[in-house]
């Protein structure tokens, strides 16, 4: 009589859990995801990309997507595994960051910090990180492809549900274009004072930006097109809208998109039109990758700023 007393019990909880309602499991489990929603994840590969991997799949509420996605993590690179060409053991040696000048500076319109290699070439690379990271996020990445050169890593300043971005989005393919114009006019702003406060050369000076960075870096080459002479711009998408008159003749750029994201790599195209509509002298490349970053990544852009870019960018 007890046991069928207990197999009883045991059948009724079963229904009571069935039917207890999909959506209220959901709604708990986004609460979880709530309560971390303001932390800065650092070590990620772009957490939170302009364009939502999940989109309407998701079934978090709405203030709840930003952090149902799960981060990518930095994986280290192999250097075994990044090629045999010498271009690429000499961009990628060891895994010692050069260094910081110490806390991080305050005294501009961005927030950024300086990090120079013990063997300086003359070189500067400007790092603007993706969704979700800081001015940290791209240094190990810059210091394999430009071991020697000098590294500003800037942090954008607008904060959307928690996360650094350098512009706000409105859905996941359109963007607030005031802020955009906006930002890139205090960017610019910034980069000549900064310009002028290091003694940086332009003419030896690369853009490297990552995803929401590198969709500001576009967006700067093309509202003020003087102030980016060479530019990496990885998974990157025209972020602008409407007609603007900007010549980029004396601008030589690297897309690199990967093959598998599902995010960005259907906009590479546009992008890539439009730099060389305005006269900008740009190679495209697609490699085997998602959003995120990796060996191949480290091996195309060395390859290209070893492969002639930057030198004759010296001679100008």
């Amino acid at each position: 009589m007890g046991k069928l007393y207990l197999y009883g019990l045991l059948a009724g909880l079963s229904m009571i859990v069935a039917a207890y309602p999909a959506s209220a499991r959901n709604t708990a489990d986004c609460d979880k995801l709530q309560s971390g929603k303001a932390e800065v994840l650092l070590n990620t590969i772009d957490p939170q990309p302009d364009v939502d991997k999940n989109g309407t799949g998701d079934a978090c509420p709405q203030k709840g997507q930003a952090n149902s996605q799960t981060p990518v993590k930095v994986v280290p690179i192999n250097l075994g595994a990044t090629g045999s060409g010498t271009i690429v053991k000499k961009a990628t040696k060891g895994d010692i960051l050069p260094q910081s000048e110490g806390a991080l500076h305050e005294d501009l319109t961005f927030k950024y910090r300086i990090y120079r290699p013990e063997v300086q070439s003359g070189d500067t690379m400007i790092l603007l990180h993706g969704s979700g990271q800081d001015e940290t996020s791209l240094v190990s990445f810059a210091s394999k492809i430009a071991p020697n050169a000098l590294l500003l890593a800037v942090r954008g300043r607008v904060v959307q549900d928690g996360s650094n971005r350098w512009y706000r989005r409105l859905t996941p393919i359109s963007f607030d274009q005031q802020g955009i114009r906006s930002e890139a006019k205090a960017f610019a702003e910034f980069l000549k004072q900064v310009t002028r406060e290091y003694k940086f050369d332009p003419n030896r000076t690369t853009f490297l930006g990552y995803s929401n960075g590198a969709n500001l870096v576009n967006a700067v080459m093309m509202l003020y097109p003087d102030l980016v002479k060479q530019a990496v711009l990885l998974r990157s998408m025209p972020v602008l809208t409407g007609t603007i008159e900007a010549n980029l003749a004396n601008a030589r750029v690297l897309t690199v998109s990967g093959a598998s994201d599902q995010l960005y790599a259907p906009y590479a195209p546009a992008l890539e039109d439009l730099l060389r509509s305005h006269g900008a002298r740009v190679e495209a490349r697609s490699i085997k990758s998602d959003h995120g970053l990796g060996k191949d990544d480290v091996k195309v852009v060395s390859e290209w700023l070893a492969g002639g870019a930057t030198a004759e960018l010296k001679k100008n």
